[in-house]
């Protein structure tokens, strides 16, 4: 008996090992899966994160581009807008007497006018905006006071445009007043409790 025992012992013993082993293998093959899975998540993140970058990269190139086309073709627009007012102003320059004051005036400022839309047109937003960050560096404080005035005057237009659309008016009827506050003609009202008799 004690053989047989001893027998089934071994046979529990080496029927323990194997699945020791067998689990110990299956442990080993879930440790290798799972980090081939956070290796290939991993690189799938870097990927991911990468196209994000390229996009938004190339997302904000194409704005860049599009902005200055736009602020390019605002410049050519107003460059326009001033060459025709400057033109008007020669007219009118012409058309006034030799020696009237207002002559030379309404000529300097259609020279100006000139003047001003030739340099938008050869310069442009880039010529612009560097000779605005020049004066700034060279004049701070005149440079300050200047867009004070322009913000100021920019907020009076604003405020002009939108009264005159009637969005704005703040003109309102006064309330009508009731009552014979000395308004003749009108009768007086009947109090509860008068003029019955």
């Amino acid at each position: 008996m004690s053989e047989m025992t001893n027998e089934s012992t071994g046979r529990a013993q080496q029927a323990g090992q194997t699945a020791k082993q067998e689990a110990s293998a299956t442990a080993g093959q879930a440790r290798e899966g799972a980090s081939q899975v956070v290796g290939t998540a991993t690189d799938q993140v870097r990927a991911v994160t990468g196209e994000a970058r390229a996009q938004a990269g190339a997302m904000a190139g194409d704005l860049r581009t599009r902005v200055t086309e736009e602020a390019e073709s605002q410049t050519r627009r107003g460059a326009q807008v001033m060459r025709q007012w400057a033109d008007d102003l020669s007219g009118l320059a012409d058309g006034a007497d030799a020696d009237s004051p207002a002559r030379s005036l309404v000529t300097q400022a259609a020279d100006r006018g000139h003047r001003a839309a030739d340099y938008l047109d050869e310069r442009g937003v880039g010529g612009l905006v560097d000779d605005l960050q020049d004066f700034a560096r060279r004049r701070p404080g005149a440079f300050l006071g200047g867009a004070v005035v322009a913000g100021f005057a920019v907020g009076r237009l604003a405020k002009a445009g939108s009264k005159a659309d009637g969005s704005g008016s703040g003109r309102s009827t006064p309330p009508r007043a009731s009552g014979t506050q000395g308004l003749p003609g009108d009768a007086a009202p009947e109090l509860p409790g008068h003029g019955e008799a």
